[in-house]
């Protein structure tokens, strides 16, 4: 009995002891945004023990002692191990494992898991979408995806973006790619609301482009819109209000550097002094100067607002939207509205059938008003006044008032109205309306395991309709003559049937996804242009009635195609995976015999993180390696472009006018099919259990049979032929790095880098060996839109006087290479000093987003930059170049004079300067600070207490700061003063909520 005692004794000890020894832990599993996470799972390493967080990420865990580490893991994140120690409450927010192979991509017919991918893909996330804030969806690729140039078109409100997919291939069609939004294919990007955009998947290799055969020859852009998931409804709102500032202007002369150009300067170079109104001189010699642009332009409001709700059920699921978007325009009565209403819904209504559909409308006004104000404003000179009381002696210019603006604003030239004036909206008007919807509805029968039958209608159509109305004072009508105006309608419309049959199967260690589709395309564009002139009222573009019908032409154009595709994905022991694509295509704009061909691909991936070999090197985290080589065809000629077409044309029999027809074009009635042969090579890697992530691609691209508008000799009766001849080549690298550089107690700052470059060259031109063809800029051995003309090499100072007068030039003039060293400068055929001076394409681009978050505050900012493309600066080639003429005001340049020997800029007054043209050209290479956004996200506890389930407010500014060396406008794109804005930074505060 004793014995038995004593044993109990030391047992409850024993027991005791090990109690003693453990301790209790506590805390909250969150997301990077404060988001509990249920069901994540607590273990203690070393052991089977462990918990997992309960529905508000709350856990409760016995621990044995200080020296304990828990390991923290849920899926979609980074498992991360905390030591004990003294804590009794640990708290972790979890990091996104920003490489998750789980995350599901978009392919084209299909979508597969990211460690599946075989091809070249980029992915913008709804993240990026939402912390971009773009007016436009293209806006939020710039800089994200490696590979892919997105250019603003110009800096008028609602103005679009070119896109470019690893380079120029076509040479006289659109290189853009084709968008796929919620499988309607051709969708307009403009249209969209970016709120409602989930996610944009870009297929850049011809492997990935392949399925979408003759479609996807530039590359394809697949947009996910925002659907519904299962739970009770949630509503949700974001919106901003903020201003449009003008900003990043170009330095033009003031009144003073005017005169001093014209006159003083003009005069001390030789030259003969511009004359000045007894007005200008008031100015000139008072201090005061004009500032056109700021007279016409101004801050201007922007705001978006978008609401929708969301939910569903076991079977359905839904999905409303609608949105509202004003951009005002920087120059007076400029600006641009966009409506947006969207809807998708989604519904199980068996076990084997399941049917939805996606509709999308938006209605847009965009006004650009005067397209000479703008040009005028920087044309006028700063001399003059922009009021008729203003000017001292009216007579002296002939001058005349409207509504109290001086028409020639006390200037003795006509040449310029006052801009004031232009831009009035009595006298020019410049707007367009358009309606736009793209929906799709689908059918779904999945008969047996693994198999789906999908039929889906996808249509589009799209109106719009275009007016400008000039009246008498306006520079195109003289102040003199009666108005005119103009009228554009389109209307386009086209539909996509879709038939799609799928087939997933495992057996063993294989993985098989088998898709076949059949699709057919017809797309329909009526069009109609008329100009009325002498109308005898303010009539905009309605009233045709009254006024003289100037012209009037219509136009009818169809087009369609026929595919038919299939897929294979095989994947073995989830390790090795072999896509390989098929598609054959039908186009109706080539030629009998030509209108099909075949485009196949394959591409194999190698998952080397599956490897024993590497996942012994505790520095990898994962590894694939992907190999792919394709043909995709192209066929984005113009309809009827096999045939020749007819023109109405006048003749003369006996002295009496009739009209005929003759032939338009020269037909080649063998047009075929465009094609490109890629092979890509890329690289996916993690390090540091994938706080470190890239991706390298290496691709080589040849286009070949390019469908090409040739030049040929007049004596054939035409200047050119569409026709197939020629081969462009395409060769790049691209990386992309994503980095967790520091995770550390409640902060954490993560880094996203893209880099791209691309060298396009030409190989041929033609079948004959020709290697330039000067007069549409194409060179053998140089990249598409390249520049050929003489080489800038300074201004001829005055200790070359000699030198210079060799080439019948002066000092202050502009100085051109001698390619040849013959002592001439010559152009013609056999001795030509002109050369390649450069292109319009990059040399190389790269984006930097790095995001930051301390708490519930975050913060983030983009930086993108684009190197090596050069311009023929439209400002400086226009008469914003023309420096010292005294006609009209200029770019604030360093220019030359006996005073100044500058080396930058010709000198005004210099007589002899026939080479000027070779200044124009420049480096167009800019770093752009894209936007900067802070923001600060509600805590669980407050979110909780008011009902919200998010909610954040931020302040962002966009466009900033740009760094180049440009003269005038923007780097980005190079467009006139007549078909432009003004550049702008736009200051913005937001909310983002949802209950």
């Amino acid at each position: 009995m004793k014995k038995l005692k004593l044993l109990l004794i030391v047992i409850l000890l024993g027991y005791t002891s090990t109690s003693w020894a453990q301790s209790k832990v506590s805390g909250v599993v969150t997301d990077d945004e404060n988001v509990p996470l249920p069901g994540a799972s607590i273990l203690i390493k070393g052991t089977a023990v462990g918990v997992v967080t309960d529905i508000d990420g709350n856990y409760s865990l016995n621990v044995p002692g200080q020296n304990s580490v828990l390991v923290f893991s849920f899926v979609g994140f980074n498992s991360e191990e905390v030591t004990v120690g003294t804590q009794s409450v640990i708290n972790l927010a979890m990091v996104p494992d920003i490489t998750s192979m789980e995350e599901i991509v978009v392919i084209g017919y299909g979508e597969v898991e990211k460690k599946d991918v075989t091809g070249a893909i980029g992915s913008v996330a709804t993240e990026d979408i939402v912390r971009a804030n773009p007016v436009q969806a293209a806006k939020a690729i710039q800089g994200q995806v490696a590979g892919v140039i997105v250019s603003k078109q110009n800096s008028r409100p609602g103005a679009g973006y070119d896109i470019n997919i690893r380079g120029l291939s076509s040479i006289d069609y659109s290189n853009e790619p084709l968008v796929v939004i919620d499988g309607v294919m051709g969708g307009d990007m403009n249209a969209l609301n970016p709120s409602d955009i989930e996610s944009m998947d870009i297929l850049k290799d011809a492997s990935s482009t392949a399925i979408y055969g003759s479609r996807g020859a530039n590359g394809v852009i697949l947009i996910t819109t925002k659907r519904g998931t299962k739970g009770k409804p949630v509503v949700s709102y974001s919106g901003y209000v903020g201003v449009k500032t003008p900003a990043h202007l170009p330095d033009m002369m003031n009144a003073q550097q005017f005169y001093k150009a014209s006159v003083t300067d003009h005069e001390l170079n030789g030259g003969t002094p511009m004359t000045f109104t007894s007005t200008e001189l008031d100015m000139v010699n008072s201090g005061k100067s004009t500032d056109w642009l700021d007279e016409i332009s101004g801050p201007a409001m922007q705001t978006n607002h978008s609401i929708s709700v969301g939910g569903g059920s076991d079977n359905t699921n839904y999905h409303f939207s609608a949105g509202y978007l004003n951009e005002g325009g920087n120059l007076d009565n400029t600006k641009f509205q966009r409506y947006n209403i969207k809807g998708s819904m989604d519904s199980k209504v068996t076990d084997f059938l399941k049917i939805g559909f996606t509709a999308n409308y938006s209605n847009t006004k965009r006004e650009v008003g005067s397209n000479e104000a703008l040009r005028s404003a920087y044309r006028a000179r700063p001399t003059g006044v922009p009021y008729y009381d203003d000017i001292l002696n009216p007579d002296e210019n002939q001058d005349f008032e409207w509504n109290g603006y001086a028409a020639w604003m006390g200037i003795n030239d006509k040449q310029v109205l006052n801009p004031l004036i232009e831009s009035d909206p009595y006298n020019f008007q410049d707007e367009t309306r358009g309606n736009n919807f793209f929906g799709n509805a689908y059918i779904e029968l999945m008969p047996i395991e693994g198999l789906s039958i999908k039929s889906s209608l996808s249509a589009s159509v799209n109106n719009s309709r275009f007016g400008q109305f000039r009246g008498t004072m306006t520079k195109d009508r003289k102040t003199t003559l009666l108005p005119r105006s103009f009228r554009q309608t389109d209307d386009i419309s086209n539909y996509t049937l879709d038939n799609i049959i799928t087939y997933k199967k495992e057996v063993g260690d294989h993985d098989f996804t088998i898709t076949g589709a059949q699709s057919s395309f017809q797309e329909r564009n009526e069009e109609m242009d008329s100009y009325v002139d002498e109308i005898p009222y303010n009539s905009l573009w309605y009233a045709y009635g009254t006024g003289r019908p100037a012209e009037l032409t219509t136009k009818l154009t169809e087009r369609s195609l026929l595919s038919y595709m299939g897929r294979v994905i095989y994947g073995f022991k989830s390790k090795y995976i072999l896509t390989l694509t098929s598609r054959w295509d039908g186009a109706s704009q080539l030629s009998e015999g030509n209108k099909w061909d075949f485009f196949p691909s394959a591409a194999v991936a190698w998952r080397l993180g599956e490897e024993n070999f590497i996942q012994n090197i505790d520095a990898i985290s994962d590894m694939k390696l992907r190999v792919s080589y394709g043909l995709v065809g192209n066929s984005a000629v113009d309809p009827y472009s096999t045939q020749a077409k007819l023109i109405n044309t006048p003749y003369d029999f006996d002295g009496s006018p009739a009209f005929g027809f003759a032939p338009e074009n020269l037909a080649d009635r063998n047009l075929k099919w465009e094609k490109s042969k890629e092979l890509n090579i890329g690289i996916d890697m993690g390090f540091l259990n994938n706080r470190i992530s890239a991706s390298l691609e290496v691709y080589s691209r040849k286009t070949v049979d390019l469908i090409y508008n040739e030049q040929i000799p007049t004596s054939t009766g035409f200047e050119e032929i569409a026709t197939n001849v020629g081969e462009v080549a395409n060769r790049g690298v691209e990386l992309s790095l994503n980095t967790v550089n520091i995770v550390k107690n409640k902060f954490k700052w993560t880094t996203s880098i893209n880099f791209s470059r691309n060298v396009n060259e030409v190989l041929s031109i033609g079948t004959a060996g020709l290697q330039q063809d000067i007069a549409t800029g194409l060179f053998v051995g140089h990249p598409i839109s390249a520049h050929y003309d003489y080489e800038f090499d300074g201004i001829w100072q005055l200790d070359e006087a000699a030198a210079a007068a060799e080439y019948d030039q002066v000092p202050g003039s502009v100085k051109v290479v001698d390619q040849n060293d013959d002592g001439m400068i010559s152009s013609n055929e056999d001795i030509d000093d002109r050369t390649v001076l450069g292109s319009e394409q990059p040399d190389w681009t790269m984006g930097i987003t790095n995001k930051l978050t301390y708490g519930n505050f975050d913060l983030s900012f983009l930086i993108y930059t684009s190197q090596g493309a050069t311009y023929r600066n439209s400002m400086l080639s226009g008469t914003m170049g023309e420096v010292g003429t005294g006609r009209y005001n200029a770019l604030n340049m360093n220019y030359w004079t006996v005073d100044n020997p500058s080396n930058e800029y010709y000198g005004p007054g210099i007589a002899s300067n026939p080479y000027r043209g070779a200044i124009f050209y420049q480096d167009a290479s800019f770093v752009r600070i894209s936007d900067i956004t802070f923001g600060y996200t509600l805590p669980r506890t407050a979110l909780e207490k008011f009902g919200f389930s998010n909610f954040r407010v931020y302040a962002q500014v966009t466009n900033p700061f740009v760094f180049h060396d440009f003269d005038g406008m923007d780097p980005e794109f190079n467009t006139s003063t007549y078909n432009d804005g003004i550049p702008s930074a736009t200051y913005l505060v937001g909310l983002n909520f949802s209950f």
